[in-house]
């Protein structure tokens, strides 16, 4: 499990700069980074996903325990309201075993749950708050969201589970077509500078000798269209197998001269005992503002880590709790130890997990939801806890 697992989230639009990375932020860079407690709950649980809709309108969802299926024991959400936090009732009925927060900007937040696993969720079920109530899901994409991204409270993309993309303007949700129909990401860092990755059939570097059955496909959009990029074309080298693949799984956009784009390029089966089997392989490019070029790794310790969620500034927070600033400096994020109450030992080993890192839009609060284990003689435990960032 990674220490930190998130998702996309917004960002303030930003100027480009023209050296290949982020843009650098205004204000100085602080010289270290650490997570501060800013709620823990004195009963055993989890934190599993939060979203924002203002800063005075916080919403986490979480479970006290964990039943033995996995399903959540006691379910509940937790809301802030500027002032506290405060427990709140599921809005939904059922023992759901998934959930999901998205903020959807104007449109409020979305919850969505399920029974069942994730690779067979069953009896889904949606509520919405609309910033007064949860209330039942009508005016919003229909089907799960894979990824939302929240441009501007009146500016939303949003990828749904069939594939389809669509767009939040304020009063309405517009499916919108799109030059590749496989889309399966999608990041954006302004208005003008949207992106949707995934894989295409038709055009260059399709069928012939290479046989290739898809390319890789990285559409931007501008404010005012979407296109296709060019991207470089995917190809084995002989004896080819059969239906060789390829297409973008993931894309991160820090700004307009900074994108990062993750893919695969694989094959369905191979038909010659005699031949080896070539080796599948993944590949991340790098959007400099002109054109995709082969990505180099990123700097010391975040070198092979992989971007969860931007920061704000022009940097991303990584995977295993580490941050990449603007200015390529990768530092570890200091870890705060939790107070010795609540059954908590001074002696105790503990690891905080956060599970959703989210920008409070209009200031620059970090927020994030997870746990802590508490290894410790006796039963272990686990605290449902909210954490902030102090720079």
């Amino acid at each position: 499990m990674l220490a930190v697992v998130a998702a996309g989230c917004g960002a303030q639009e930003r100027g480009g700069n023209t050296d290949g990375r982020p843009d650098a932020p205004d204000r100085p860079r602080a010289a270290g980074l650490s997570w501060a407690y800013e709620r823990v709950d004195e009963v055993d649980g989890e934190l599993i996903d939060g979203a924002v809709m203002a800063p005075d309108d916080i919403w986490a969802i979480g479970s006290d325990g964990a039943g033995t299926d996995g399903r959540f024991a006691r379910g509940h959400l937790l809301h802030f309201d500027g002032e506290k936090w405060s427990r709140k009732p599921m809005p939904v009925e059922g023992d759901p075993a998934l959930s999901r927060l998205e903020s959807l900007g104007s449109a409020g937040i979305r919850l969505t749950t399920a029974e069942g696993t994730s690779s067979a969720p069953e009896k889904p079920r949606h509520a919405l708050w609309d910033g007064t109530r949860w209330g039942p899901v009508r005016n919003a994409p229909a089907g799960p969201l894979t990824h939302v991204e929240v441009i501007a409270p009146d500016d939303v993309w949003a990828l749904r589970g069939d594939g389809k993309v669509t767009h939040w303007d304020g009063d309405r949700w517009t499916v919108t077509p799109m030059p590749a129909q496989n889309v399966v990401a999608l990041a954006g860092s302004a208005p003008d500078d949207v992106w949707a990755v995934g894989s295409r059939t038709t055009g260059p570097g399709i069928g012939g000798a290479g046989g290739q059955v898809s390319q890789p496909a990285a559409m931007r959009y501008d404010g005012e269209k979407w296109t296709l990029t060019k991207t470089p074309t995917m190809r084995f080298p002989a004896p080819v197998p059969p239906e060789p693949f390829a297409g973008f799984t993931e894309i991160d956009v820090a700004s307009r001269t900074y994108a990062l784009a993750v893919g695969q390029h694989s094959f369905k089966g191979y038909d010659a005992e005699e031949n080896p089997d070539p080796r599948p392989s993944s590949f991340t490019l790098r959007w400099n503002g002109s054109r995709w070029t082969e990505a180099e790794p990123f700097p010391g310790a975040c070198a092979y880590r992989r971007p969860v969620i931007r920061d704000g500034d022009g940097g991303f927070f990584m995977d295993g709790n580490w941050h990449l600033a603007a200015d390529g400096a990768c530092t570890k994020i200091k870890k705060p130890r939790l107070p010795a109450t609540g059954g908590v030992r001074p002696e105790s080993q503990q690891q905080l997990w956060l599970k959703r890192i989210v920008p409070v839009p209009g200031t620059d609060k970090v927020i994030g939801f997870g746990t802590v284990d508490v290894l410790q003689s006796g039963p272990p435990a686990s605290k449902a806890v909210v954490v902030t960032l102090k720079r």
